[in-house]
C-alpha cells in the first residue's frame, strides 16, 4: 500500500506487498524500475479522503459507502490498514488509531523514521515495512519495531499468516506471534526477482535465471523453469500470487501468464501501447494498469481481454496515479490520488466505481456529538492548525542500521504514551571509519515541546431547518486545536436572486461555545438563504462552513432542466453521458436523474455532470437528465443523440485450403456484439497484414511450410463513422502449403525437351 509517487522509478528496485490469500497485487524488479504497491485487506475496504477530513469505509460487494470516521487530520494521499478490531492512518509521521466498531480516532502515534512505508495486513499485524532503513513496525495495542540490519527488496505475507521478505542475501520469515526473524534461507543478491504466493505458499521467481523456487522448510525447493518464450527483461513486473496456477508477470508491453508448474508454455498478450506498471490477481481474472492513460485491462486466466475502464483524469497534486489494493474478498481497490472515488475491480474481472462523498453513512460520535477530540499521546504526532499538510517531495534517507549477519534480530516494544526514537549511527557504506558497534546504544528518550494552541477547526454538518419566516441553525462541534472553543458566529445572508424589501439582508449572531443550534427571524417566505457558522478560540477565529441554499417555507421554484445533454458510445461497450448544470447560480440543487429510452434510471449528485451506463449493445439508446431541488423536479431535458453500443466482436472461425504454393482463407462472419463492420484483419506468418472487406482472401507465392493464419474484426459505432474503432478477438488456424509444380522449361529448348517437361507433369 505505497504511493505510485514514492515507487515508480527510484534508483534502487523496490517491493510491494502481499495479501493473505492469492489476489495480491504488483510485482517487484530487483535491478529495474519498480511497480505501484498494493497491500492485503481484510472484508472491505477503507481510504482517507483529505477534502472531508475523513476515513470511509467502501462495501466492494454492495459498490457503497457503509462507515465514516471524522475528524482525522493527515496528508492527502495517507494510506489506511486495519487490524482485527483498529484501524490505522499512516502519516508521514506516525499513525492515527481509530476504532472499527466505534468509528471513533482513540490516539496518535509518533514513530518518527524518516520514510514512507509498505502497509502489510496479515495475523499478528498489521505492519510497516521501512524499506531503506529496515525497520518493520508491528501495529497493534503495543508498537513493536523488529530490526532487518539491511535493506528489504520484497516483502509478502503468506496464506499461513507469515510475513516472509528478502534482504540483501537472505529469505527471512516473521511467524505471527514472533519477534524475531528467522533467516536460514540463504538469497542470489544480484539476481532479480520477487518474492510471490503460489498456492499460499512463498516462492521466488527469479528473472534472471527465469525459475520459480518454493520457499519453505529450512531449505529452499527445486527451481522449476518459467517457460517464456521472447524476452523477459529483469525489469519484468511480477504479480504477488497466481491465478489457476498461472504467474502473471508485465514483460514491457506483453502480460505473460506463466504456468507456475512448467508443464505448459506462457500465455503471452501483447498489450496496446502505455506504460504498464502493475499486474495483479483480482479473484480469477488478471488486471494490469497503465498509469499514462490511467486505464485498468483485465483479462481472464487464459488470456482473453475482459474488460477496460478508465480511471479518469488525475485529481488533486500529490505525485504518482491510483494507489491499489487487493481485499480479502478477492476483489481490487484503486483509489484516486485525494480518496474520493475508489474503482473495483470484481474477481471477474468486472470494473465500477465507488463514490467517496460521507452522505448518509453511519459515523463517528463524534460528528454528532460535542465529544472533545481525544489528545494524541506522544507531543507533536497531530497537527492542529491545518487540516491537511502537503506530502514532502523529499525526504532523507538514513543508513541501515547495522547488524550482525546470522546473530538473532534485535525487537524492540514501543509504548505509545511515551515513544522513543532511535537513530541509528550514521555510517559510511563504502568507507567506514569506525567499526560498526557490536551493541546498540540506547538513546536518551526525547519530547518534542507541545505545539502551541491554534485557531479551531471547521464545525461539521451545518444545516437549516426553515420555518414560517425563521429557520433554525444547526452545527456539530467544531476542533479546539489547543485552546477550548469560546463562542460560534453564526450568520445568514440572502442567496443570489432573492431580494428583500423592508427585511434584512444579512445578519450575525455570536453564542456560547457549547451551542450548536441557532435561530433567526424576519426571513422572506419563499426567499434563499446561506447560513454560515464559524468557531472562536482565544487564538482567533477558523474557517467559516456555508449551508447549502434553504428556501424559507420550501417556496423555492423547481429547477430549469439541464443542458447540453450528449452521449457517446465506448469501444469498451459502455456509454458515457455528459449535461450542464441548469443555472450555474441555482446552488439549490440537490441532484440529477439521468433517464434512458431503455428504462435505465441513475441518480446523480450534485458535483458530478457526467455518468457511466452499460446498456445492451446493438440496440440504440437515448438520455434526457432531470434537475431537483427542495421544491421539486425540473422538466426532463432535451434528448442527447440515439447511440448504439458496441463492444469487441468475438473472433470469426478461421479454414485454410492449402494449394500449390498457395493458401486460400475463409472465415464465418462472427458476431460483431452490436458494433458496424470496418473491415477484417487478416495475418500470415512471414507476409504482410492485409485489411478485407469480404469473408475470403487467397495468398500465393508460398513455400511448402507451415504457417499462423489470424482473421480479428475491427468495428465502429452503427451509423457513426467517426466513432472510435474496436478490435475483435482474433480467430486463428494453421495450415502448410503443397510444394508447387516444376517451372517450364525456357521457349528455346527442343522440342523433346519440352515433351518430357510435359509428359513429367501430366505424371505427376
Amino acid at each position: 500500500m505505497t504511493r505510485l509517487a514514492s515507487a515508480i522509478r527510484r534508483p534502487v528496485a523496490w517491493w510491494t506487498v502481499a495479501a493473505l490469500v492469492l489476489g495480491t497485487f504488483i510485482g517487484y524488479s530487483a535491478l529495474g524500475r519498480g511497480a505501484p504497491a498494493v497491500a492485503f485487506q481484510q472484508a472491505g475496504h477503507w481510504v482517507y479522503n483529505a477534502t472531508l477530513g475523513a476515513v470511509f469505509r467502501v462495501d466492494g460487494g454492495g459498490k457503497n459507502v457503509d462507515a465514516e470516521v471524522r475528524g482525522v487530520q493527515a496528508e492527502t494521499g495517507s494510506q489506511v490498514v486495519q487490524g482485527a478490531t483498529n484501524g490505522y492512518v499512516v502519516r508521514s509521521d506516525g499513525v492515527i488509531v481509530f476504532g472499527k466498531s466505534n468509528l471513533t480516532v482513540k490516539n496518535s502515534v509518533r514513530i518518527g523514521i524518516p520514510e514512507e512505508p509498505i502497509g502489510i495486513e496479515a495475523q499478528g499485524g498489521p505492519y510497516l515495512v521501512y524499506r531503506q532503513h529496515g525497520q518493520i513496525v508491528r501495529l497493534g495495542d503495543q508498537l513493536q519495531t523488529i530490526t532487518v540490519g539491511s535493506v528489504v527488496s520484497s516483502a509478502i505475507a503468506t496464506a499461513d499468516g507469515a510475513l516472509w521478505l528478502r534482504d540483501s542475501d537472505h529469505f527471512c520469515k516473521l511467524a505471527p506471534a514472533a519477534t524475531t526473524l528467522a533467516c536460514e534461507l540463504p538469497a542470489q543478491g544480484k539476481d532479480a526477482g520477487a518474492l510471490l504466493s503460489v498456492a499460499g505458499k512463498p516462492a521466488f521467481a527469479n528473472l534472471s535465471k527465469r525459475t520459480l523456487t518454493p520457499l519453505s522448510g529450512e531449505k529452499a525447493g527445486h527451481a522449476v523453469p518459467l517457460d517464456v518464450s521472447g524476452a523477459l527483461p529483469t525489469t519484468s513486473v511480477v504479480a504477488q500470487s497466481d491465478v489457476n496456477g498461472r504467474i502473471p508477470i508485465l514483460a514491457g508491453q506483453r502480460l505473460l501468464l506463466v504456468d507456475a508448474a512448467g508443464a505448459k508454455a506462457a500465455e503471452s498478450i501483447n498489450l496496446p501501447p502505455g506504460r504498464y506498471d502493475a499486474v495483479a490477481a483480482a479473484g480469477a481474472s488478471v488486471a494490469v494498469v497503465d498509469t499514462d492513460k490511467r486505464v485498468v485491462r483485465t483479462f481472464a486466466p487464459d488470456g482473453k481481454a475482459l474488460h477496460t475502464h478508465d480511471l479518469g483524469k488525475k485529481k488533486g497534486d500529490r505525485k504518482g496515479g491510483p494507489r491499489v489494493t487487493a481485499g480479502q474478498d478477492g476483489r481490487l481497490y484503486i483509489d484516486d490520488e485525494t480518496g474520493q472515488v475508489v474503482t473495483v475491480v470484481d474477481g471477474d474481472g468486472s470494473v465500477s466505481e465507488v463514490d467517496v462523498n460521507g452522505d448518509d453513512k453511519p459515523v463517528s460520535p463524534s460528528a454528532t456529538k460535542p465529544t472533545p477530540t481525544p489528545t494524541p499521546p506522544t507531543p507533536s504526532s497531530t497537527p492542529t492548525s491545518t487540516p491537511s499538510t502537503p506530502t514532502p517531495t523529499h525526504r532523507p534517507i538514513l543508513p541501515p542500521v547495522p547488524v550482525t549477519i546470522g546473530k538473532p534480530r534485535t525487537t524492540e516494544t514501543v509504548l505509545p504514551p511515551h515513544p522513543t526514537e532511535h537513530k541509528p549511527k550514521k555510517t559510511e557504506p563504502t568507507r567506514p571509519t569506525t567499526p560498526p558497534p557490536t551493541t546498540k546504544p540506547t538513546p536518551k528518550p526525547t519530547r518534542k515541546p507541545v505545539p502551541p494552541p491554534a485557531a479551531p477547526g471547521a464545525p461539521g454538518s451545518v444545516t437549516a431547518k426553515p420555518g414560517s419566516g425563521k429557520a433554525t441553525v444547526t452545527w456539530t462541534a467544531a476542533r479546539a486545536n489547543g485552546a477550548a472553543i469560546s463562542a460560534y458566529k453564526v450568520s445568514f445572508r440572502v442567496a443570489p436572486g432573492t431580494y428583500v424589501v423592508g427585511l434584512p439582508a444579512s445578519g450575525t449572531a455570536t453564542v456560547s461555545g457549547s451551542s450548536r443550534s441557532h435561530s433567526f427571524g424576519q426571513l422572506l417566505n419563499g426567499g434563499g438563504y446561506i447560513f454560515t457558522v464559524q468557531a472562536i478560540n482565544s487564538v482567533g477565529s477558523g474557517p467559516a462552513v456555508d449551508s447549502k441554499v434553504i428556501s424559507i417555507n420550501g417556496q423555492a421554484d423547481p429547477p430549469g432542466p439541464p443542458t447540453k445533454v450528449a452521449a457517446a458510445a465506448k469501444p469498451d461497450g459502455s456509454v458515457a453521458v455528459s449535461w450542464s448544470t441548469p443555472n450555474a447560480a441555482d446552488y439549490t440543487l440537490s441532484g440529477y436523474t439521468v433517464l434512458g429510452s431503455d428504462g435505465t434510471k441513475l441518480q446523480v449528485p450534485t458535483y458530478q455532470t457526467t455518468a457511466t451506463f452499460n446498456p445492451p449493445k446493438g440496440k440504440g439508446v437515448s438520455y434526457q437528465v432531470t434537475a431537483t431541488n427542495s421544491a421539486g423536479t425540473s422538466v426532463r431535458s432535451a434528448a442527447s443523440r440515439t447511440v448504439y453500443p458496441y463492444g469487441p466482436a468475438v473472433a470469426p472461425r478461421v479454414t485454410a485450403k492449402p494449394g500449390k504454393g498457395s493458401l486460400t482463407v475463409n472465415w464465418t462472419v462472427p458476431n460483431l456484439n452490436g458494433g458496424q463492420l470496418v473491415h477484417y484483419v487478416v495475418s500470415v506468418t512471414g507476409q504482410a497484414d492485409r485489411t478485407v472487406t469480404t469473408t475470403s482472401t487467397r495468398y500465393t507465392g508460398l513455400a511448402a511450410v507451415g504457417v499462423t493464419i489470424t482473421v480479428e474484426a475491427i468495428t465502429r459505432e452503427r451509423n457513426n463513422s467517426s466513432s472510435p474503432t474496436a478490435t475483435g478477438t482474433a480467430g486463428s488456424t494453421m495450415a502448410t502449403p503443397t510444394a508447387g509444380a516444376p517451372a517450364l522449361p525456357p521457349a528455346s529448348a527442343p522440342a523433346g525437351a519440352v515433351r518430357r517437361t510435359a509428359r513429367r507433369r501430366k505424371d505427376r
